[in-house]
């Protein structure tokens, strides 16, 4: 059976074998209600920075677990190999698609707002896509959790010198031979359910992406940006 693994929020540098951290909040509930944990259970600690922490429960409180530290493991940051930018799309559709690219390791979602763009962004809901990042840290067991920024307008967004090596526009237009190895980091533009307009189609091929074709069959946004980061997760390297 695989060790059960909860999330802590607050900074974990100077947390070492043989001192105590503390469990509180959503992932408190989760560790003493949903998995009924006790006092000894072993279990494994991580921070979304790069820290795993396996560790003994000591102590169950009305709020918060308190776990010694028995081992610690520091991953380095990883490469950035895979950059996912999808359109912004309303609340259901994108909190799927942010759920299932982070349970794939994308390494960076940068969302996109073209002129066909149909929704309208609320600051709060970063934070909902983060807390479903940190949930799926703990399925897919890497110990950095996936960066996600808010959404910007296209033109701003190719404004920033990102450095990528590699970059693709899906679009039905496109070609349907993939490269059989892109450099890394790549990065995957994915246009709104209304389709981007020629103007935008053409700033991005002015830009230095290459327009690619993955089905014959008209996709959903969502839909395209999980098949492209599937295919792209081979040649990534991540």
């Amino acid at each position: 059976m695989n060790t059960r693994r909860f999330f802590i929020e607050t900074s974990s540098n100077e947390a070492n074998p043989g001192n105590l951290i503390s469990i509180t909040g959503d992932e408190f509930h989760h560790l003493k209600n949903v998995n009924r944990a006790r006092c000894g259970d072993m279990i494994e600690v991580i921070d979304g920075h790069g820290s795993l922490f396996s560790g003994e429960i000591r102590s169950l409180k009305s709020h918060e677990a308190r776990v010694t530290i028995h081992s610690k493991k520091k991953a380095d940051p990883p490469e950035i190999n895979l950059v996912i930018a999808p359109s912004l799309l309303k609340q259901r559709p994108m909190g799927i698609l942010i759920e299932k690219l982070t349970e794939m390791g994308v390494d960076e979602i940068r969302p996109l707002v073209f002129a066909r763009t149909d929704e309208k962004y609320n600051p709060g809901r970063l934070k909902k896509w983060q807390k479903v990042a940190i949930q799926s840290l703990k399925v897919n067991k890497r110990l950095w959790q996936t960066k996600i920024y808010e959404p910007v307008p296209l033109a701003e967004f190719l404004s920033m010198n990102h450095g990528y090596v590699s970059k693709i526009l899906l679009d039905i237009s496109g070609s349907r031979t993939m490269e059989t190895r892109w450099n890394s980091p790549i990065l995957a533009v994915i246009g709104p359910p209304g389709d981007m307009t020629d103007e935008e189609r053409l700033l991005l091929v002015n830009n230095g992406f290459i327009r690619y074709n993955i089905s014959d069959a008209v996709l959903k946004t969502e839909t395209a940006a999980l098949s492209i980061a599937a295919i792209l997760k081979q040649t990534a390297g991540s």
